[in-house]
């Protein structure tokens, strides 16, 4: 029995699986270097992404440990035998003087802004350094940090925090309309995590400096509806007590 030997264009035709493969050998011949190539800055494209999360997360590491340690010189005492460094005594910071300890919080948090920029770490950083600016007086640069703090998406709860202190500080200085703004955006905001009770007495009390006095009232009344047999029944009440009886006895303010 006689052999036929197929040449390379009938094996082709007859299976075309076959011809597929060969197809693919040739290719993978003439584009092997391309190929390699393109697999090789793949593979480096895995390993470097993966030794940039392994940076980035030692980075994230020693920037909580930066900002463990400002939230700790924040919060240290004053003590007049303290040393020239703030841990020299133990693990819990002191410092001669308020101004000393000022300067040093404000470095720590800035050191935490620096090293974060705008992640989450960076705005608990601004908004803790802007509370020690409002401490040292410095209202107006703390009012700038703040307002860099309010609108953030990193942390919804530093931005309401932020924005109650901004309320505060606008209530105090006079801008009676932007601490109504604050407070009222607050209030009908649904993913505000702040006590909403809180915030009414607060915006009442704005109100009734801007002589918005029914307004003032309607939002005592219905601050005290809220908190009847809750935990801040007592606390919330007596601020709404004071400030219903100022309403009520005084004359001649401006309606809405």
């Amino acid at each position: 029995m006689s052999t036929t030997k197929l040449t390379r264009k009938e094996i082709l035709t007859e299976d075309p699986v076959h011809e597929y493969l060969i197809r693919l050998l040739d290719l993978l011949r003439e584009k092997g270097k391309v190929i390699a190539i393109v697999a090789l800055a793949a593979v480096l494209v895995v390993v470097g992404a993966y030794f940039g999360l392994q940076l980035l997360e030692s980075r994230d590491r020693r920037t909580q440990v930066q900002l463990g340690k400002a939230m700790d010189l924040y919060h240290a005492r004053i003590d007049p035998t303290a040393l020239d460094d703030p841990f020299g005594k133990g693990s819990v910071p002191l410092f001669r003087t308020e101004e000393a300890k000022d300067q040093a919080v404000g470095r720590a948090f800035q050191e935490v802004i620096n090293a974060s920029g705008s992640s989450k770490l960076g705005v608990i950083a601004r908004y803790y350094l802007g509370l020690s600016q409002l401490r040292q007086g410095k209202t107006k640069d703390a009012i700038q940090t703040l307002e860099q703090v309010r609108n953030n998406t990193r942390d919804l709860t530093i931005g309401y925090l932020a924005k109650k202190v901004l309320a505060k500080q606008y209530f105090e200085s006079g801008n009676l309309k932007g601490a109504q703004e604050i407070l009222d955006g607050m209030v009908r905001d649904p993913q505000c995590s702040l006590p909403r009770v809180e915030l009414k007495v607060e915006l009442a009390k704005v109100y009734a400096a801007q002589g918005k006095r029914d307004q003032a009232l309607k939002l005592i009344q219905e601050t005290r509806s809220e908190t009847v047999g809750s935990n801040l029944q007592s606390r919330i009440g007596d601020q709404l007590g004071r400030l219903e009886e100022s309403l009520k006895s005084s004359s001649g303010t401006a309606k809405p």
